[in-house]
């Protein structure tokens, strides 16, 4: 059986940090944390998630691999996380939250 940083015998997936380098690139982070490259960026943008030092807007951004372990592991974070991101993705696709507003009525 594949013994990978991310498997152990019982099937259930968990991350042994120390196989891991200490700081992973925005696409690599994303990975661990199991969503699309495009959400580190968005999260980073809204200063949900902190990219280690202070990198220019355009930039490569760096993630400690301890700190993305920790958050991974608290609910509460990824909770507000979705929430951000649900938030942040209807808003660019420009759909609103809810039923859709009545149209006025022509006099």
């Amino acid at each position: 059986m594949n013994q990978g940083p991310f498997n152990n015998q019982s099937g259930v997936a968990v991350v042994d940090t120390r196989s891991l380098p200490a700081c992973l690139d925005a696409v690599a982070a994303a990975r661990f944390l199991g969503w699309p490259p495009y959400f580190m960026s968005m999260l980073a943008r809204v200063g949900h998630l902190k990219p280690l030092g202070k990198p220019a807007q355009n930039a490569r951004k760096w993630y400690a691999t301890v700190e993305l372990d920790r958050l991974s592991r608290d609910p509460v974070w990824l909770d507000r996380a979705i929430r951000i991101l649900d938030r942040l993705v209807r808003e660019a696709n420009g759909k609103p939250k809810g039923k859709e507003p009545e149209e006025p009525l022509a006099s």
